[in-house]
């Protein structure tokens, strides 16, 4: 495939949350928006946005497709093509494909049934984000055999992962063997809303805190520019109270939950869709009831209450990341609808005061304001376009620049780890990922092991015991059947394992 020198003629970027499936369509200079909103809730509301068709109007109308996943994207999908038809448009020849959660690489490439895997394997950290993300992928297979679908990861970092090893409180054999490495999420929405500052009101770099509040919720501290702090670390629920996730809880919580008798095979969906401000109001998850209505009726103020002050408890982490704050972004849709959402949460933050407070929202009054300042404190608000986001994203991608990367292994033992790739005797010790074929050296020395272990040669057989020895010491491992690729040629670079998705990265 060559690499993507321009906007093709016809292509198409989808925004998938866990509750919603954003799509747009480009053009010619173009544009049509058809998003479905509230999956999971009684009934649904589809939109139609003719965005450069005047004599158009907007369509907005309802269905029932409640929990269904598949149906969802059924509807979405074939709205898309009804579209294209009624407007005589070609079918897109390129498709994005925002995801999360589906591990370490480069932030665009065409999806492979591995990766699908990936995204399957890792559907219970994302708030069944990746599974709907696979119902839509399904249905552009079947509606547009001819495009090419791309992958447009959305983390916050293109690296390794956002959280080091130093701050995280576990040892590291610990880390290593359960993969405790995450890249911080919501990236796009960063990236945009670090463009919009800079087009809109001419700042950079930025130093501040950038709140994304929607059916998805993160802060993100940044230092000139670069993001040091992401609130939803690990999992869709890490970080603040949402609309139907839990946010970060104390692992007490969990541990009272198992105690108690919770079937361990439910806490994820405990977690990612039976909690936040759902659970607060005492509402179902399929309720007729959006946040929006919560955030509105008096009904619900404990509700909103215990979720403004998650929030804002969120927020205040976010600052002591970067203490010298004094500039907010507040992006997503629930806060260009409540305007007053962003100085409230910074005075429940104890970051302003209540006179500030009063001063920001009656600044944030007028439907065009994006910025408000009172002693020294800026809110920008900003309403950014994920949709180009995604496009920009695919055109920019470039096959050649992809890192070597191997998917075609056998778990032996589960885990992730980083290290420098030496064969048989000098890939033992710290820092070192040891890779063996049948003959080489294994010492059997516990006082100085390596990282991870690559087994490679015809047959897993011919590594029993030392599968056995990593088994028994915790060290990640994976077999490669001789033949699959050369190892010898990965031989003193770093490479990123993770066992359990059999991925290998060169770095």
């Amino acid at each position: 495939m060559s690499t993507l020198s321009s906007a093709p003629d016809c292509s198409m970027a989808i925004n998938v949350g866990s509750s919603s499936i954003k799509t747009s369509i480009f053009h010619s200079q173009q544009r049509v928006d058809i998003n479905i909103n509230f999956i999971g809730l009684e009934s649904q509301v589809v939109k139609l946005k003719f965005q450069t068709f005047p004599s158009r109007e907007n369509e907005t109308y309802r269905v029932t497709v409640g929990d269904d996943l598949h149906q969802a994207a059924a509807v979405i999908m074939q709205k898309s093509r009804t579209v294209l038809t009624e407007l005589s448009w070609p079918l897109p020849t390129v498709i994005g494909h925002r995801v999360k959660f589906a591990g370490f690489g480069k932030a665009v490439e065409p999806f492979t049934a591995k990766l699908e895997a990936i995204l399957a394997f890792n559907d219970y950290l994302s708030s069944r984000h990746n599974a709907l993300c696979l119902e839509v992928l399904r249905k552009a297979y079947a509606l547009y055999p001819d495009a090419q679908q791309l992958m447009v990861r959305d983390q916050a970092v293109d690296d390794i992962s956002l959280y080091k090893e130093s701050t995280t409180p576990f040892a590291h054999d610990i880390i290593r063997r359960f993969g405790l490495v995450s890249h911080g999420y919501h990236g796009l929405a960063i990236k945009a809303c670090l463009r919009d500052l800079w087009e809109t009101h001419q700042v950079s770099p930025f130093n501040g805190v950038i709140c994304q509040i929607g059916s998805g919720v993160s802060f993100s501290a940044v230092r000139a520019g670069n993001i040091v702090y992401n609130s939803m670390q690990f999992s869709a629920c890490d970080g603040p109270v949402m609309h139907n996730r839990s946010g970060t809880q104390p692992p007490g919580l969990v541990l009272r939950l198992l105690k108690y008798g919770l079937n361990p095979q439910l806490l994820s969906s405990l977690y990612n869709r039976h909690s936040g401000i759902y659970g607060l109001a005492s509402l179902p998850s399929n309720s007729t009831i959006t946040v929006e209505d919560i955030l509105c009726n008096d009904e619900y103020k404990d509700a909103k209450d215990a979720y403004l002050s998650a929030n804002a408890l969120e927020l205040f982490k976010s600052v002591s990341a970067a203490p010298e704050t004094c500039s907010y972004i507040f992006s997503g849709g629930l806060t260009n609808k409540h305007r007053w959402l962003g100085p409230e949460l910074l005075y429940r933050a104890r970051l302003i005061t209540s006179d500030r407070r009063d001063a920001l929202i009656t600044q944030l009054q007028g439907t065009h304001v994006s910025r408000a300042s009172d002693g020294g404190i800026s809110i920008y608000l900003v309403d950014i376009d994920e949709q180009r986001c995604i496009l920009n994203a695919c055109q920019s991608f470039d096959e050649r620049s992809a890192p070597d990367t191997h998917y075609d292994a056998i778990c032996e033992v589960p885990g992730t780890s980083i290290g420098l790739l030496k064969e048989g005797r000098a890939g033992w010790g710290n820092g070192h990922v040891c890779l063996l074929h049948p003959y080489s050296d294994f010492p059997f020395d516990s006082r100085d092991l390596p990282e991870a272990f690559i087994f490679h040669g015809p047959h897993r057989s011919q590594f029993m015991m030392r599968a056995t020895y990593a088994r028994r010491h915790a060290i990640p491992a994976i077999f490669i059947e001789q033949g699959t690729f050369d190892p010898e040629s990965w031989v003193d670079k770093k490479v990123y394992l993770d066992a359990p998705t059999t991925t290998v990265v060169t770095l």
